[in-house]
């Protein structure tokens, strides 16, 4: 293995928006209903030739945002469609599976379409429609992302009617879900006051928790134990970050190690593909990334301290939120350079 460089890539996810009719808590990448960058079906080609000729299997890439839906017009889903088709004309066997929150889906039978305020609501004939279209055109699973932080802002009873609706269209094994039992007998969190809602994310967050960067680092880590900044382990980050193995592309280009969204290795464009990419990036190239990756984040911090960072007299919820608290204040400085960004995630 060369020093600096990154390990064989054997993962990879296409973060084709981010649009999404939600707000989550807990969303890493601070997808929302403001967001307007899309991938385009061409770009979205391209990497998959690029992870084809990376050796990446079909099964360990996947789509996702925001919402890969977008709004549940008959516009958004043809562009998603053509992307997952895009996979097979780029030489792979498919994809392996797409990720939704449902909101574009509607709660009761009656007319095909419902209009709601960020988009169309799907009864489930047609989402059965749309779901056998996206396995016939090599979507391998539905993964439908259901836990309180998505069921603040989607009602129960659609994420119960795209899962049916999937069981019915694509099989047991067509289906997964991020919490499996929560999406059982999901609650209306929306209609919860914030009390019990903060008590109910507190007690998830137990059993599962959460990367506290993006929109989680101000939305839930006031729940979680924090620690002060000398009690934040000092070891390098140089595992998530150059071993991971997976890497995710977002609609610009984007290329982020593993799930630390806003850490850049860099732009995949037609002119530098995303396989020449990885293949010829090192950390000696990127002074943040390499100083994360041998010293973490507090090594990041005693140059954001120079450019006036003070530390959260709260203290943090370990090494990933003091991360993206140091990254934040040296992007809102000006000074995130390429390597840290897009700057749009960090403005939520």
């Amino acid at each position: 293995m060369i020093e600096g460089a990154l390990e064989p890539i054997t993962a990879a996810g296409l973060l084709v928006t981010d649009f999404c009719p939600a707000r989550c808590r807990h969303c890493y990448v601070s997808a929302g209903p403001g967001g307007r960058r899309w991938m385009t079906v061409e770009a979205a080609r391209e990497h998959f030739a690029a992870l084809a000729r990376l050796g990446v299997p079909a099964e360990g890439i996947h789509i996702g945002g925001g919402e890969p839906f977008g709004r549940g017009t008959e516009e958004d889903f043809a562009r998603l469609l053509a992307i997952v088709r895009a996979a097979r004309e780029a030489g792979l066997a498919g994809v392996g599976y797409v990720e939704t929150g449902g909101a574009w889906v509607g709660e009761a039978s009656g007319a095909c379409f419902r209009k709601r305020k960020h988009g169309t609501r799907l009864e489930g004939a047609r989402v059965r429609e749309r779901l056998r279209a996206l396995a016939e055109a090599g979507m391998g699973e539905l993964a439908i992302s259901a836990d309180p932080y998505h069921q603040e802002f989607i009602p129960p009873g659609r994420v119960r009617l795209l899962y049916e609706a999937a069981l019915e269209a694509l099989g047991p094994r067509g289906v997964r879900a991020r919490r499996w039992k929560w999406l059982q007998s999901p609650e209306d969190v929306a209609a919860m006051s914030e009390e019990a809602r903060e008590n109910l994310f507190t007690e998830h967050l137990r059993r599962y928790p959460e990367r506290m960067t993006g929109r989680a680092a101000e939305g839930l880590s006031h729940l979680v134990p924090r620690a002060a900044l000398e009690d934040i382990p000092a070891d390098g980050c140089g595992e998530a970050l150059l071993a991971s193995r997976h890497v995710h592309v977002d609609a610009d280009g984007w290329v982020y190690p593993g799930t630390c969204a806003g850490i850049a290795l860099g732009r995949a464009t037609r002119e530098r593909p995303l396989d020449a990419l990885v293949g010829v990036w090192r950390a000696s190239e990127s002074p943040r990334i390499e100083r994360l990756a041998t010293s973490g984040p507090r090594g990041l911090a005693a140059e954001a301290a120079a450019l006036g960072w003070t530390a959260d007299g709260a203290g943090y919820a370990g090494k990933c939120h003091l991360c993206w608290s140091v990254r934040r204040h040296l992007v809102r400085g000006g000074v995130g350079g390429e390597e840290l960004g897009p700057t749009s995630l960090y403005g939520d």
